[in-house]
C-alpha cells in the first residue's frame, strides 16, 4: 500500500528518525562488500564502487546511484540496478531522482541569501512576509523564521501530502498556506526540536514573497544556475522525463512501480528537488569545499557558518558521544572528531541522503528509487560509513626547498 501520510509510521518514519538523530549508528562491517549476485559500474575500481550493488543487495531497491568526493578534486559516481522495473532501463549518472527532504538545505540557503541581502529577517515572524498565514494558537505569534529553519518552531508536520491530487499552479502555495488557519502548535516555539515539513513548505512561500518571484524560480536563478546544476529543478514540469527514475514500493510481497508519483507544488519547500548525481555532487561539494577553493558565491562565509553552527541539540543520550544537533537546514554530528553535516530524505518510492564534511572537500550523495524502512536505515548507514572511511589526501611531495628572494 502506498503511504500518503508522511507523519504516520511507515515510509516517513525512517526519515524523521534519521533526520532527528533517531537512527544514528554505524553500518555493520562489510556492508560495502555485500555485493553477492549484483553488479555495479563506477568511475574507478574501489571498495566504495561496490557500495551501490551492496545497497541493492541489502534493501531490494531496483536502482541506486552514489556519488562521492574524497577531497582530491576527483568526484566519482557508482550505479547499480534499473531506473524502472517496468522498462528495465539502467540507472546512470544522468538518472534524475526525487530528492525528498534533501531539498531542505537548498531552501535554507535561499532564506539565508535573502537575509544577507536585507530582504528578510531571520528573527522576524513569517507573518511579516505572509500576513495571511495564521494558526489557531496564541503561541503562534512567537514563531520566527529561524525557528522554522531549525525545526524548533513548534509547527506541526504535514499529515497528507495529496500526491494523488497535486496542485501545480503559481497560486497553489499561497492558497495552501491560507488553508492552515485551523492548525495548532505541537510545542512552545523554541522549546524543542519537532521535525516539520510544513514549516519548510511555508518557507517556500516566504521566499516567494520576499523575493517577488515564484519560489522555484528564485531557487533556480540564484542557487541551481550559479552552481551549474542544469539538470535540476523543483518543478516536475521542467524535468527531462527520459532520465527520470520511477518510484517503487513493496506491494503484495513484491516491489512494484508506484501508481503515485511524489509531486505536489505546495510541498516544493520540503520535498520536490529533482536532480541527478552529478548535480547533487556540485551542491554537496559547495558545502564541503576547502578554505580558499574557488566556488560559486552563493552565501558569505558568515552565512555558511550560520547554517553549519549548532543551534539546537537533538536529544539522544545514547548517541551523546556524537553530539547530535541541528543547524539551519542541516543536521550535525561529530564522529571521531570530524564535523559532519547531513540530511536524509524519503517519500513515496524514493530514499535519498547527503553528507558533507565542511572544509575538507569530502562529500557523499546517494539516491534510490524505493521507500522502505530498510532502505532508509541503510541509506544513512551507507552515507556515514563512506564518509568516515574517507581520509584526508596526503600532502603534496616537495621536490626541493623554496629559496625565493
Amino acid at each position: 500500500m502506498v503511504r500518503q501520510r508522511r507523519s504516520a509510521a511507515g515510509t516517513r518514519r525512517i526519515l524523521r528518525g534519521a533526520a532527528a538523530g533517531l537512527m544514528l549508528r554505524m553500518l555493520l562491517s562489510g556492508l560495502l562488500l555485500l555485493a553477492t549476485g549484483c553488479t555495479a559500474t563506477a568511475t574507478s575500481l574501489s571498495p566504495r564502487g561496490d557500495a551501490a550493488a551492496a545497497y541493492l543487495h541489502a534493501t531490494g531497491a531496483p536502482g541506486v546511484v552514489i556519488g562521492w568526493s574524497a577531497g582530491d578534486g576527483h568526484p566519482q559516481i557508482a550505479t547499480a540496478g534499473t531506473a524502472s522495473l517496468a522498462t528495465g532501463v539502467p540507472v546512470d549518472r544522468r538518472t534524475i531522482f526525487h530528492m525528498a527532504s534533501v531539498t531542505k538545505p537548498l531552501v535554507a540557503a535561499a532564506i539565508l541569501q535573502l537575509a544577507e541581502q536585507g530582504r528578510l529577517d531571520l528573527d522576524a515572524s513569517p507573518t511579516r512576509y505572509l500576513p495571511y498565514f495564521r494558526l489557531a494558537d496564541p503561541r503562534f505569534a512567537q514563531v520566527t523564521i529561524r525557528q522554522m529553519l531549525n525545526h524548533t518552531s513548534g509547527l506541526p508536520d504535514v499529515e497528507d501530502y495529496e500526491w494523488e491530487h497535486p496542485q501545480t499552479s503559481d497560486a497553489a502555495l499561497e492558497r495552501w498556506v491560507r488553508g492552515l488557519a485551523g492548525l495548532k502548535l505541537v510545542s512552545d516555539p523554541g522549546a524543542a526540536v519537532h521535525y516539520s515539513n510544513l514549516a519548510y513548505d511555508v518557507l517556500g512561500d516566504v521566499i516567494a514573497k520576499a523575493s517577488g518571484m515564484p519560489f522555484e524560480s528564485y531557487v533556480r536563478r540564484h542557487l541551481l544556475a550559479p552552481l551549474g546544476m542544469r539538470h535540476s529543478s523543483l518543478l516536475l514540469a521542467e524535468v527531462d522525463r527520459s532520465h527520470l527514475a520511477a518510484p517503487h514500493m513493496p506491494e503484495g510481497g513484491q516491489v512494484r512501480v508506484s501508481a503515485v508519483f511524489p509531486y505536489n507544488r505546495v510541498h516544493a519547500g520540503s520535498s520536490t528537488l529533482y536532480a541527478d548525481a552529478t548535480d547533487m555532487l556540485r551542491w554537496a561539494r559547495y558545502w564541503a569545499a576547502r578554505p580558499g577553493r574557488a566556488k560559486a558565491r552563493l552565501l558569505s562565509d558568515a552565512g555558511i557558518a550560520a547554517m553549519l553552527k549548532p543551534s539546537a541539540a537533538v536529544d539522544r543520550p545514547d548517541r551523546a558521544q556524537w553530539r547530535p544537533a541541528i543547524g539551519l537546514g542541516w543536521f550535525l554530528l561529530r564522529v571521531e572528531g570530524r564535523a559532519i553535516a547531513f540530511h536524509m530524505g524519503q517519500d513515496v518510492g524514493f530514499t535519498t541522503g547527503m553528507m558533507v564534511e565542511p572544509g575538507t572537500g569530502r562529500a557523499v550523495v546517494a539516491m534510490s528509487n524505493i521507500a522502505t524502512e530498510a532502505a532508509g536505515e541503510r541509506m544513512f548507514d551507507l552515507c556515514l560509513t563512506m564518509m568516515t572511511a574517507m581520509q584526508a589526501p596526503p600532502p603534496a611531495t616537495r621536490s626541493g626547498s623554496y629559496s625565493g628572494r
